[in-house]
C-alpha cells in the first residue's frame, strides 16, 4: 500500500492555511497531536477502502482533493493503550488513533475543539466516529 502523505503542500489553499492555523493552536495548547495524513490519491483511497480502513473509494473523499488531513497522537508524549495488529497476529503496538484512555480521549476532544472553533468539521461528530480526522466543511463544493 502507498504511505500516507503528511505535508501540507497537496492542501487545498484556503484549507491548508486553516490546518497551518490548527497546527499553531495545537503546539500552543500542548496537544501531543502530530499530523499523519493530508492529500491522498486514488490508489491509496482503494486501498483503504478494501481493507476497510475507509468508506470512500477513489474521488469520494475530501483526502482526494487536497481539503482533508487526519492527526494521530504522538504516542511518545501521550499515555495510549496497546494494541493488537493485525488482530490475532500476537504483535502489539502503541495505538496513536486510542480513544478510549482517557489522557488520548481528551486530547482528541480538545483538538476537535479547537478545529470547530476556526470553522473546520471534525470526524469525532460523525456517527461513524473519526476522531482524527477535519476537513473543509461542505468540501464538494470546494472541488
Amino acid at each position: 500500500m502507498v504511505a500516507p502523505r503528511k505535508d501540507l503542500e497537496g492542501l487545498k489553499p484556503p484549507f491548508r492555511s486553516a490546518i497551518q492555523w490548527l497546527i499553531f493552536l495545537i503546539e500552543k495548547e500542548g496537544l501531543p497531536l502530530i499530523v499523519f495524513e493530508t492529500f491522498r490519491g486514488a490508489e491509496r483511497q482503494n486501498a483503504l477502502k478494501e481493507s476497510g480502513s475507509s468508506k470512500a473509494g477513489a474521488a469520494q473523499s475530501p483526502h482526494n482533493y487536497g481539503l482533508a488531513c487526519d492527526f494521530v497522537l504522538d504516542v511518545d508524549k501521550c499515555p495510549v493503550r496497546k494494541r493488537e495488529w493485525p488482530e490475532g497476529s500476537g504483535h502489539y503496538y502503541k495505538d496513536a488513533w486510542d480513544y478510549k484512555t482517557a489522557e488520548a480521549k481528551a486530547a482528541y476532544n480538545e483538538f476537535g475543539r479547537l478545529a470547530e472553533s476556526i470553522g473546520l468539521e471534525w470526524g469525532g461528530r460523525w456517527k461513524f466516529l473519526d476522531v482524527p480526522h477535519v476537513q473543509m466543511p461542505n468540501w464538494r463544493r470546494h472541488i
